[in-house]
């Protein structure tokens, strides 16, 4: 897993098909994902509902605590 800090405007790529670009931060933090349609694209709260979270959150949250 790779933890950026990041700023307002500041974007991230994957690949050659995915950026996550960075709307607004503070409280909140507000992105913008575009991605291939094909490509499932969930928050946590709705992906856990219908599976386990990644490998790599539960080591996170076992790590630093529930809510990070």
């Amino acid at each position: 897993m790779l933890a950026l800090t990041v700023r307002a405007g500041d974007y991230i790529t994957i690949g050659d098909d995915v950026v996550i670009q960075i709307l607004k931060v503070g409280d909140l933090c507000r992105v913008a994902i575009d991605a291939p349609r094909e490509m499932a694209i969930e928050r946590a709260k709705v992906h856990e509902q219908n599976a386990d979270a990644p490998e790599c959150i539960k080591r996170l949250r076992k790590k630093y605590g529930e809510n990070n």
